[in-house]
């Protein structure tokens, strides 16, 4: 009797301890309830913590010692970033680009026809590297409770090179590139987001509904317009903007439909695409 009575209190043992260990893997702690009901919320940006989401339009806070985060929509959820590159950082990764071919949509080899005078060379994130360090930084900043991985986590930058009067008409950063960060490198540019805190009927549901609710609409009288040229939210060499492309239940949100307008002369940018890497898959640097 007595032999299976420890038996049982090493099963019962057993189970607690696994318990605990799932619990603390999948950290299951409590929170404050509104976090949880922000974190389930389909209509919730996925991959957005809940103090940045919760964050009112028009604030902003200090990160580190000249980085400022400035949130200018919520709908979708779209920051700005002030001075996270420095000019010679800017000025690094613009010499650093290489090998660069007319701009393409994915998964197609022909130049995109939504892009005009626009040329895209890849620099990966190597060690030590501009980009690595400022790809870390972004996602600490956006996507703290996630796992940095330079491998799996973000895409190469994109470097852009626009020629005068070079755009990129509405599109939507699809294929589950979760959240967007556009660096502006030279100080020249503008970014439209036509539906941003700008549309009261219901959730563009693909790109035709998006475009067809985008009709009508200019910048500075609708959505939000970032732009280096003193309109709009005002930004300038080395600020970034980002943004939240799909909601928790990773449907995308069109709302996040965005153009690069006519450059006033030679404009430089650069992108890093954010995608979900699972738990267990991701290595912290």
């Amino acid at each position: 009797m007595r032999a299976i009575q420890t038996a049982q209190w090493m099963q019962i043992n057993f189970l607690v301890t696994a318990f605990t260990r799932t619990s603390a893997w999948l950290d299951l702690s409590p929170r404050p309830s509104y976090r949880l009901t922000k974190r389930w919320s389909s209509k919730s940006s996925f991959g957005i913590p809940a103090n940045l989401e919760e964050m009112e339009v028009g604030h902003s806070f200090q990160y580190e010692s000249a980085v400022v985060i400035e949130k200018v929509s919520s709908r979708p959820p779209i920051f700005v970033l002030r001075n996270i590159l420095s000019k010679d950082n800017c000025n690094t990764i613009i010499k650093s680009a290489s090998n660069f071919e007319p701009g393409r949509t994915l998964l197609s080899k022909e130049a995109s026809p939504y892009r005009k005078a626009c040329y895209v060379a890849w620099l990966p994130n190597d060690e030590d590297s501009v980009q690595r360090s400022v790809a870390n930084k972004c996602h600490t900043i956006l996507m703290p409770h996630r796992i940095f991985n330079a491998e799996r986590g973000v895409e190469s930058l994109q470097v852009v090179r626009y020629d005068q009067q070079g755009e990129y008409v509405l599109h939507h950063d699809s294929n589950k590139r979760l959240l967007t960060v556009l660096y502006y490198l030279n100080g020249i540019g503008e970014t439209w987001f036509p539906l941003a805190d700008s549309h009261n009927g219901p959730d563009p549901r693909n790109r035709e509904e998006a475009l067809q609710y985008c009709m009508g609409k200019v910048p500075l009288q609708s959505g939000v317009l970032v732009s280096c040229e003193g309109r709009g939210v005002q930004v300038q060499q080395g600020d970034a903007v980002a943004f939240f492309n799909f909601f928790a239940d990773m449907t995308a949100d069109w709302r996040s439909i965005h153009a690069g307008m006519p450059a006033s002369s030679t404009k430089w940018i650069a992108n890093h695409w954010y995608h979900y890497v699972p738990f267990g898959f991701a290595d912290q640097i």
